[in-house]
């Protein structure tokens, strides 16, 4: 099956693998219900995927993800952030209250530590496949946050705000 995979004229179905990694629906819903109907941040990324890696300074800890680097008050926010560079987002919405965002964390982690499982099983011996079914799966994640992000923040939200203010 490998072997199929990995033969030009077959493609990879990127969806398929992502829909059959384990807990991958956990991600976005977690993203859905718990960050965006709570008090949150806009944080900016990098905005594409890269290692990062969290530095611990003097003054608490920063995630640094290329040449841009990210001053966090805490471990659990770093974690957060780190997690959400390597998918490569432009930005995310930080939870305030970092109670929850500890929370959070093993209920992201999870499905993308079982995905790249998942994707070294399908693909043992090629690394340079790894590493491109991983962009291009980390891309519809990318995607998915973005379009729910959009959603939860839409003209509907923005008018129910408005109308707040104004009555």
């Amino acid at each position: 099956m490998t072997k199929a995979k990995t033969s030009p004229k077959l493609k990879i179905q990127h969806h398929e693998i992502l829909q059959a990694s384990e807990n991958y629906a956990r991600l976005i819903d977690g993203y859905r219900d718990e960050v965006l109907t709570q008090a949150t941040r806009t944080i900016r990324l990098l905005g594409r995927k890269s290692s990062a890696r969290i530095i611990h300074t003097l003054l608490g800890y920063e995630v640094q993800a290329s040449y841009k680097r990210i001053q966090c008050p805490d471990l659990v926010t770093a974690r957060y952030l780190r997690l959400f560079s390597e998918l490569g987002c432009h930005s995310i919405k930080l939870p305030y209250d970092p109670t929850r965002t500890e929370h959070l964390i093993p209920v992201f982690e999870a499905p993308l530590n079982s995905l790249k499982e998942r994707i070294r099983e399908l693909f043992p011996r090629d690394s340079s496949t790894q590493q491109y079914v991983l962009r291009k799966i980390y891309g519809i994640i990318r995607e998915q946050i973005a379009d729910i992000t959009r959603a939860a923040s839409g003209p509907t939200a923005l008018q129910t705000s408005r109308e707040e203010l104004y009555s």
